[in-house]
């Protein structure tokens, strides 16, 4: 199937990558060939700016190998974990060569370098764990959208901060944006930040009042307005609330006992959410399909 003729999510899964509109047949373990082709981006454009943007699908399902690198984490005894494992362990030296690619092309100090997830570990589908947050991938609880995100831009970015407040992925628009000079037009407004006041010392505070996340095909959502938060983690559950600094697990639902607070979010979310527009494609619960999967390794 070429790309192009994707319908739906589940279609591109099962599609050929493709080389401007071109189908590509590729040979190599496919987090190689992510690397390989970001390697000789950089080196095609190390003489101008330029944007890569390296969205490997590794870990994603389905778990798939090399088995010299399975064989690097015998020490795991859950297959499913150890595959998961192998499978980052190659995204981790892919990216690795990448940094050390604008070390030697002396671009480091003029880069600035982002790494997020896009979801929280599916538990079940992977062996990935969460830790102590609840939930998991496609979840409105924190298991589902907390995730590392990690920048790098020395000169910018102090070395070994930690910056503990919410922040998005749209904040990566609005970073690069500031930085590159151009201001948003006033009639279009970013949803993102600008970072970088906020990492390096100079704004104090938090880039955002509140954080938002709504999903129309299962009809979950959630709200954070400072230490508080409010979900429902699907159409049909009860609203809870939760104070995220004393219960970053999510167990202790504070709806009835600050039902006011509850009243206010909820009414907050509702004047956001009534200025989204409808999704113009079909619906799909993420819940409803899965990927086949294929043996777990491979030569």
């Amino acid at each position: 199937m070429n790309t192009l003729d994707a319908r739906n999510e589940p279609d591109s899964y099962r599609s050929l990558l493709t080389r401007g509109r071109e189908p590509v047949r590729t040979q190599d373990y496919l987090t190689n060939e992510f690397t390989r082709e970001a390697l000789e981006f950089v080196s095609r454009h190390k003489n101008g700016p330029f944007f890569l943007y390296l969205a490997y699908n590794a870990p994603h399902s389905p778990l798939q190998a090399q088995s010299e690198e399975i064989a690097k984490f015998a020490h795991i005894k859950n297959e499913k974990r150890r595959t998961y494992a192998a499978m980052i362990s190659v995204m981790d030296r892919g990216i690795g060569q990448l940094l050390d690619l604008l070390d030697e092309q002396n671009l480091t100090k003029d880069t600035l370098v982002v790494f997020f997830s896009d979801n929280g570990g599916p538990t079940n589908n992977t062996g990935s764990l969460n830790g102590k947050l609840r939930g998991a991938k496609s979840d409105a609880y924190e298991g589902g959208w907390r995730v590392p995100f990690v920048a790098r831009w020395p000169g910018k970015i102090p070395a070994g901060a930690v910056f503990e407040k919410p922040v998005s992925s749209m904040d990566i628009f609005a970073t690069v944006a500031a930085a590159n000079g151009p201001a948003a037009h006033a009639d279009r407004p970013l949803d993102g930040v600008n970072l970088l006041p906020y990492v390096n010392g100079e704004k104090p505070g938090a880039p955002h009042e509140r954080i938002y996340l709504r999903s129309f095909s299962s009809g979950s959502f959630a709200m954070r307005e400072g230490d508080y938060k409010i979900v429902r983690n699907r159409k049909g559950d009860a609203i809870g609330l939760y104070n995220l600094a004393k219960d970053i697990s999510e167990r202790n639902d504070l709806a009835a006992a600050q039902p006011e607070r509850l009243a206010r979010m909820l009414a907050t979310y509702e004047e956001w959410s009534d200025q989204m527009i409808e999704p113009t494609f079909p619906g799909l619960d993420m819940r409803e399909w899965t990927i086949p999967q294929p043996p777990l390794t491979r030569k």
